[in-house]
């Protein structure tokens, strides 16, 4: 009888740790495959930082831009078993960079307004955590396209100012390219119906001659 007992234990802790191991995998596989495949709708706002990065050897020129982005996004699923969605939209984004230098009595403003038409198109995973919480982790590509642009400088040698603007899509301003086509990746979270997330995204053409845009974007919106 001694030596049953000692079998039937041995046996448990043997057998405990796989088991464990079974529910541990079978809680996960539920996680990721779960049945959550309802598509959605909403608004996306986010807070945009951009950096115009020169692509130039050995040139160190950077220049951050603050904006934000509004969009309408809407998503479909694309998998019969998997939670996989793609998810399109568009919208309007906005960006802004500004320089003050001074120096010896010359002084130096110059400023760049941005707007621009943003079309998303990524692919999204949805993990539904409970029924209140779902992660989505998504990669894609995105289009941008420069409605307006301008370029405002004022400079002043001893009092004397002179001040000017162009728009930097013009021949006779900076020669920018008003098309974008970009690489994105990130991650939101839905709470209910809302939704959060971070995201970085990068060109692949040049915005400027030499130079073109990395953006990390903070992310706030509302799902239909």
């Amino acid at each position: 009888m001694k030596a049953i007992k000692i079998l039937f234990l041995s046996a448990c802790l043997l057998c405990g740790p796989a088991i464990a191991r079974a529910q541990f995998i079978d809680e996960a596989k539920n996680a990721l495959t779960k049945g959550d495949r309802s598509t959605w709708s909403g608004l996306r706002f986010s807070y945009d930082r951009s950096i115009l990065k020169s692509t130039a050897e050995e040139s160190e020129l950077k220049q951050g831009f603050n904006g934000f982005t509004l969009a309408y996004v809407q998503s479909w699923s694309i998998a019969n078993r998997l939670p996989l969605f793609v998810e399109a939209g568009g919208g309007l984004s906005f960006s802004r960079h500004s320089f003050d230098s001074s120096a010896d009595g010359v002084t130096l403003k110059t400023s760049h307004n941005l707007l621009g038409l943003y079309v998303p198109a990524n692919v999204v995973y949805k993990i539904a955590i409970n029924d209140k919480i779902a992660l989505k982790p998504y990669t894609g590509i995105y289009l941008r396209l420069g409605l307006l642009g301008k370029e405002k400088y004022e400079a002043g040698v001893e009092g004397n100012t002179s001040s000017d603007s162009y728009s930097v899509y013009g021949e006779d301003g900076c020669d920018w390219k008003r098309f974008q086509l970009g690489w994105q990746i990130g991650v939101t979270a839905d709470y209910q119906r809302y939704n959060f997330g971070i995201g970085y995204g990068i060109d692949f053409n040049k915005l400027a001659p030499e130079a073109r845009f990395g953006t990390f974007s903070l992310r706030a919106g509302l799902n239909f």
